[in-house]
């Protein structure tokens, strides 16, 4: 489950289901619009006059 926390709001957690009450107590909430995850694209490099 994704969770937030108040004083942290950029920095949403992954936990185990079993693990919430322990989080929730520590003041972390469950998130209700978790954040997409951004898969990382490869780039190509550009070729130089030098490269062939």
């Amino acid at each position: 489950m994704t969770m937030t926390h108040p004083d942290l709001p950029d920095q949403p957690i992954e936990v185990d289901e079993a693990a919430v009450p322990h989080h929730q107590a520590a003041g972390w909430q469950i998130a209700e619009n978790p954040p997409t995850k951004k898969t990382p694209t490869a780039r190509r490099r550009r070729k130089t006059g030098d490269e062939s």
